[in-house]
């Protein structure tokens, strides 16, 4: 007995120091982790008789199947990004009026709550990820503003109906064991309802003020009003094919100066207004690298540059080519020592020399005002290029040209698009059927996308935040170990001793608090497993109405807001957020508060408990 409470203390004193760790952001996140589950696997070994978890059980957080169903949703989710559905519902909500951004975020959010209370949150989340991320970069709004929201307010909107969440599914099958009588799917709507209606209007309109403006370098560069030199020739199917060059005459290309237009051995210059577009001609423009992109995107094939025929293939053959793979766009800078220098783009042959082929041209000391493929190029010179993932990899160790990493960008495959559609929808259905488990459901939809090329596994490699990935598995073991050793049992213990003799309201609002915090140490379904029976035999205990209590533990432990590791959604917007553990505190203090404040002032009133 004394053996088993010294690790108990031992485990409560690990948790304490492990999170202060976590909160000082000096060491990164998987080092303390990493260090926590060899501390756990260590205390094992000196302690065998006790109840600790074995080692296996200890590593088997890694194959936790909520954590591999959040990393096999972000590949899913990366498929529908790949083929371009996200960029299909940016352009939809596409507007001009800067107020009109944030109103349709908060439609966005407030979406998510309504969706959140009648299915799983967290395909919900993934879903809506890289919607927000593509809506803010377009707009240039910060993403760390909206994310957390974003997770925030699927919690609270999962809470407000039994099928919202599986916590709320897990205390309900929990109390029926007990011989409650069952849960209705809007029993506890109502009191969910007080709580989550205020919360959601803190959520949406002082988080964001919580969190710091912050924009990664590489964001920054890519916003940038940088102009490249490209061309787009005419094609018999090109959709520009008749167009009048006026002002605009291209959405996507609305930043870009057309510099001239050549047709056959003539050339247009400005104004151009009058010219129509014919077969064959090929427009010279100055753009920036962002409009470039969109443009791509929405005529796939329509725009590109004038392509060099090789010797020995045809055109035709060439886009084909270009077709066939994972498109990337990335930036190479011509090497200050390169053979390229002094040499135009048909000289060079880039496309046979590279594998890659040459959208835009900048030169930082002036503007060009020549055909792309007739200026020759200098030491400084940056080309946007594009080509196969291996096309660019190979251009890391070509030493003509200097490859800036963080310039890649995969381009959609809009031919893929039904076909990752059709997988994800199928994959939510069949897991909201209950055919299948959530976990099954998304590991069989992420190997479809691989399997059907939708993406490439590297890229579905990429889509899993590693990093992430370790933290919350070990998190998880911690959890285990809190559980097994009777440490949780050790601190709700005391807690009850805390709040014997005391009014039921005062220990309804007791146990709410207690739960809201205990739920951010272990997991929302862990808090709802340990505290139900806790929860039923206290209102035995006290000659009361068991219900109130098994509300409030439902409520409480959906109340998942100071740690990225109490709820799968949290985890989710964590590494595109690139939130730290501080801002999870600073954003999550006040809000649980709030639900604390409502709480006291009104549930005990509603159940009638004085």
């Amino acid at each position: 007995m004394l053996e088993e409470n010294l690790v108990s203390l031992i485990i409560i004193l690990i948790g304490i120091i492990t999170l202060g760790f976590l909160v000082s952001d000096k060491y990164p996140l998987e080092t303390v982790s990493i260090i926590l589950l060899a501390i756990l696997i260590i205390l094992q070994l000196i302690f065998p008789n006790s109840s600790l978890p074995s080692f296996n059980n200890l590593i088997s957080s890694f194959s936790n199947p909520g954590l591999i169903t959040v990393m096999a949703l972000l590949v899913m989710a990366e498929g529908l990004v790949a083929t371009g559905f996200i960029s299909f519902i940016v352009n939809f909500f596409d507007t001009d009026k800067s107020y009109y951004h944030t109103i349709v975020i908060s439609i966005i959010l407030i979406s998510v709550a309504v969706l959140s209370s009648v299915m799983n949150n967290t395909p919900i989340v993934v879903m809506f990820i890289p919607l927000i991320a593509a809506l803010s970069d377009k707009h240039g709004i910060d993403t760390r503003k909206s994310f957390l929201p974003l997770s925030y307010i699927s919690i609270l909107g999962g809470m407000t109906t039994l099928m919202g969440s599986s916590t709320n599914l897990i205390g309900a099958g929990i109390a029926l064991e007990y011989g409650v009588k069952p849960i209705g799917i809007l029993d506890m709507s109502i009191p969910a309802l007080i709580i989550a209606i205020p919360c959601i209007l803190f959520v949406l309109y002082i988080i964001p003020l919580l969190l710091p403006k912050q924009k990664s370098y590489k964001s920054l560069l890519s916003r940038d009003a940088r102009q490249f030199l490209a061309e787009i020739e005419i094609e018999p199917n090109s959709k520009l094919l008749g167009l009048k060059l006026e002002e605009n005459f291209i959405k996507e290309l609305d930043n870009s100066n057309i510099l001239f237009v050549q047709r056959g051995e003539h050339a247009f210059y400005p104004p151009l207004e009058k010219i129509t577009l014919k077969i064959g001609d090929i427009i010279v423009l100055a753009a920036t690298r962002k409009s470039l992109e969109a443009a791509m995107q929405e005529f796939d094939n329509q725009i590109r540059p004038h392509l060099t025929k090789e010797p020995g293939q045809k055109v035709g053959e060439l886009r084909a080519d270009l077709l066939k793979e994972q498109r990337v766009l990335a930036e190479v800078l011509i090497a200050p020592r390169s053979e390229m220098i002094g040499k135009d783009l048909e000289q060079i042959r880039f496309r046979n020399f590279t594998g890659c082929i040459v959208l835009g041209l900048l030169r930082r000391s002036r503007m060009l005002k020549d055909r792309i493929t007739e200026i020759p190029l200098l030491a400084g010179d940056v080309l946007l290029v594009q080509g196969s993932e291996k096309g660019i990899s190979n251009l890391k160790n070509n030493s003509d040209v200097v490859l800036i990493d963080w310039s890649k960008k995969y381009l959609p495959q809009k031919r893929k698009l039904l076909s990752a559609i059709s997988i994800f929808i199928l994959t939510i259905s069949s897991a909201a059927s209950g055919l299948v488990s959530l976990a099954s459901a998304s590991m069989i939809g992420a190997t479809a996308m691989i399997a059907l090329k939708t993406l490439s596994i590297n890229r579905a490699s990429n889509a899993i935040d590693r990093r992430i990935y370790i933290t919350i598995a070990c998190m998880l073991a911690y959890g285990s170990a809190l559980e097994s050793s009777g440490a949780a049992q050790l601190i709700v213990k005391n807690l009850l001793l805390i709040i014997e003799g005391q009014s039921i309201s005062f220990i309804l609002c007791s146990l709410f608090i207690f739960i809201t915090l205990f739920t951010n140490l272990l997991s929302n379904n862990a808090a709802v497993i340990i505290f139900i029976p806790i929860a039923i035999n206290l209102a035995y205990a006290l000659n009361v109405d068991a219900f109130p209590f098994i509300i409030t533990v439902i409520l409480a432990a959906n109340l998942s807001f100071l740690t990225p590791f109490g709820y799968q959604t949290n985890l989710l917007v964590m590494a595109p957020g690139q939130y730290k553990f501080i801002d999870y505190i600073k954003c999550g203090i006040p809000l649980t508060l709030l639900s604390w404040i409502i709480f006291i002032l009104f549930i005990p009133r509603y159940f009638n408990l004085s």
